[in-house]
């Protein structure tokens, strides 16, 4: 499917010069999205609702496609924005962003689709979203199976924390370097810290209700963060140790 069209105006654009026989075929692939996606969404919402398996198994659909149409890697984006636009009749309002196929519900759903069930009942549609726009996160597949390790669900708060420490800790460095359990050590750290910042900013919050760290929580957060991996660094320890979390969270947030 070397070519592929637009809507504009309410009208089909092919991009490229085409034979009779090419937009012929283009057609007939445009046609059974235009028939089958609808129905294929409409039966698994029916199931599944909105939940993160009717992402899951609309992903394992979507793989057959690719399949299916020869859908090469560096024309899925535009693959997706052809069921999204003249296919499917959901109402997709999230900004996915112009050139990022990163950002691509339908893309997401498909990578979602490749993991092991044992690891997508770990967390929900919005944090698998999370993990998906936070390339570098990901950009180590181990992750995938420490989430898998992890017991039970993951809490939301915990999560978004989570993502936004694992990003500041990622920058500049090559976790290749780590064997699978010095790896998932770091990351069982790095949850470790964000889960002492929920715990003791509560209290925080309920002992200085007036006080103004508590309107910007997600700057401080940041700082905590920061200090933890300085702390971390000075010892030259690979992990984060509660008590590095304790006396992070006192020098920043103690002062008044």
């Amino acid at each position: 499917m070397g070519n592929v069209v637009r809507l504009v105006d309410g009208h089909l654009v092919y991009d490229g010069l085409l034979s009779s026989k090419e937009k012929a075929s283009i057609d007939e692939i445009l046609n059974a999205l235009q028939e089958e996606i609808p129905t294929i969404e409409a039966d698994l919402e029916e199931e599944y609702e909105q939940s993160v398996w009717y992402k899951y198994n609309l992903g394992l659909v979507l793989a057959q496609l690719l399949e299916k149409y020869q859908i090469s890697i560096s024309e899925r984006r535009r693959f997706w924005d052809e069921i999204k636009n003249l296919a499917t009749k959901e109402e997709r309002r999230r900004d996915e962003g112009a050139n990022s196929v990163t950002r691509s519900f339908y893309q997401q759903c498909y990578i979602l689709s490749q993991q092991d069930k044992e690891v997508v009942e770990k967390l929900t549609w919005r944090q698998w979203q999370d993990i998906f726009d936070r390339v570098g996160n990901r950009e180590d597949e181990r992750i995938f199976q420490w989430i898998k390790q992890q017991t039970g669900k993951i809490r939301e708060d915990d999560w978004r924390e989570f993502e936004k420490a694992l990003h500041l800790y990622l920058k500049n460095k090559d976790t290749s370097v780590f064997d699978d359990e010095d790896l998932f050590s770091i990351y069982d750290s790095i949850m470790l810290m964000c889960k002492k910042w929920r715990e003791q900013f509560k209290v925080f919050s309920e002992d200085h209700p007036k006080s103004a760290k508590i309107k910007t929580k997600g700057t401080w957060a940041k700082k905590y963060y920061a200090v933890c991996f300085e702390k971390k660094k000075a010892v030259r320890s690979k992990v984060v140790t509660v008590e590095m979390c304790s006396e992070a969270f006192s020098e920043l947030m103690d002062r008044q």
